[in-house]
């Protein structure tokens, strides 16, 4: 009886090593797209999805496309960027690396538009 329990317990070990927990495929699922250096990629959905754009920071300020005026679900940063809001005025830096898969119910529903470099 004592060896069976063993060879249970001996087999929940393994397998804790030998298969990825559910956080780590979690963390791999939520890992957010490429978006190219010097760029600022662009979402109406939430987690990546729906309409895209990829504003460049040499570009200079641009209002948001008709699409994502206020309307912006999720983003990834491969620059510095200013995000704006003008009624009221409101800004937002976004750093290289940064992201969100989910943006739509914060600053991400009330931006306006993108300029380079830092607020």
């Amino acid at each position: 009886m004592k060896l069976r329990s063993w060879s249970v317990a001996a087999a929940l070990a393994l397998s804790a090593l030998v298969l990825p927990s559910h956080g780590a495929v979690a963390a791999e699922a939520a890992a957010p797209p490429a978006c190219p250096d010097g760029s600022v990629c662009f979402w109406s959905g939430e987690g990546f999805d729906g309409d895209y754009w990829e504003w460049t920071a040499r570009s200079g300020y641009r209002d948001m496309p008709p699409h994502l005026h206020d309307h912006v679900g999720s983003f990834v940063a491969s620059t510095r960027a200013c995000f704006i809001n003008w009624s009221p005025v409101e800004k937002r830096d976004a750093f290289n690396g940064d992201w969100r898969s989910r943006y739509l119910g914060d600053f991400g529903g009330r931006i306006d538009g993108v300029g380079p470099g830092g607020c």
